[in-house]
C-alpha cells in the first residue's frame, strides 16, 4: 500500500490519501464535498470490481472513480462493469417474473376463495361474518331473519355492551351495492346504538355507493378481493393452531 495524491472536484484541493482507503467515499476538509476516492493499482481495481456490490460500483464509475488509468485498464473495467450491469438487470428481470407470478397465484386463490363465498346461502354467509368476530373474542349473533331491520350480525362485547352492528350482503360477480342500501344500512345504524358498524359483500359497490360510504366515519366497508384478504387475515391470526408432537406415543413398556 502507498500513498496517492487526490483532487477535490470542488475547491481543487490536493491532499495525500493511503491508497488503501481507494473505492471510498473521501470529504475534503477545506470545503466539506464528497469525493470518491480513485484505486491506482489496476489489478486491485479489477479485483475490486469484480466482487463489489452493483449499487457501489456503479456509484463508483459515475464518480469517474477510475480516472487516472491506462486506456486498456478502462476498456478492462468497462467490461466488468457491461457484465456485472448485465446480471444485475437479469437478476432484477427474474424477480418482476417471480413476484409477477405471485401475484397472479394470488389472485387466482381469492378468485376461488370469493367464489366459494358466492355459493354460500345468505344466512350462511351470515354466520361465516359472525364467526369471525367470534374468533376475536366478540359475543356475535347472525339475526338472519327477513324482517331483521336492516342488521343482519349484531356483535357484542364480553360484558354485553352492543359494539358493532354488521350487514352482509352475498351478491355475484355482477350485482353491485347501491347508495340506498348503504344509506338504510345507515338508519339502522342510528336505531342501533352500536359504536361501530361493517358491511361486507361478495360483490362490488357503486361510485355513488363508495362515495356514500365515505360519509359515514363509522363505518367499514369489505367487498370482493378485499373480504377475502380480511377473511384470511382473521384466521390467520385467531385461528388455534395444530400443535404436532415431537413424537408419537407408543405402547406402555412393560418391565418384568
Amino acid at each position: 500500500m502507498g500513498i496517492m495524491r487526490v483532487k477535490c472536484r470542488g475547491c481543487s484541493a490536493k491532499f495525500r490519501v493511503d491508497d488503501a482507503h481507494g473505492g471510498k467515499w473521501g470529504v475534503c476538509c477545506m470545503c466539506r464535498q464528497r469525493t470518491m476516492l480513485p484505486i491506482p493499482d489496476p489489478e486491485r481495481l479489477i479485483a475490486w470490481a469484480c466482487k463489489v456490490p452493483w449499487s457501489k460500483l456503479s456509484r463508483f464509475i459515475r464518480a469517474n472513480g477510475a480516472r487516472g488509468h491506462s486506456r486498456e485498464i478502462i476498456t478492462d473495467l468497462v467490461r466488468v462493469v457491461e457484465s456485472r450491469r448485465w446480471a444485475e438487470e437479469e437478476r432484477e428481470r427474474q424477480q418482476r417474473r417471480l413476484s409477477k407470478s405471485e401475484r397472479g397465484a394470488q389472485r387466482d386463490s381469492q378468485r376461488r376463495t370469493l367464489a366459494e363465498l358466492r355459493e354460500l346461502s345468505p344466512y350462511e354467509f351470515e354466520q361465516l361474518v359472525a364467526e369471525l368476530f367470534c374468533m376475536q373474542g366478540y359475543r356475535a349473533v347472525a339475526v338472519g331473519q327477513p324482517a331483521d331491520n336492516g342488521i343482519d350480525v349484531t356483535i357484542r362485547t364480553q360484558s354485553g355492551e352492543k359494539w358493532a352492528v354488521a350487514q352482509c350482503k352475498r351478491y355475484g360477480s355482477r350485482t353491485k351495492v347501491g347508495a340506498m342500501e348503504i344509506r338504510d344500512f345507515g338508519g339502522a345504524y342510528a336505531l342501533s346504538g352500536a359504536l361501530h358498524g361493517f358491511f361486507f359483500t361478495t360483490g362490488t359497490l357503486t361510485r355513488h355507493a363508495r362515495k356514500t360510504a365515505k360519509g359515514f366515519p363509522w363505518l367499514t366497508v369489505y367487498t370482493g378481493d378485499a373480504l377475502v384478504t380480511y377473511i384470511e387475515g382473521i384466521r390467520r391470526q385467531f385461528e388455534p393452531k395444530s400443535e404436532v408432537p415431537d413424537r408419537v406415543a407408543g405402547p406402555p413398556e412393560w418391565t418384568c
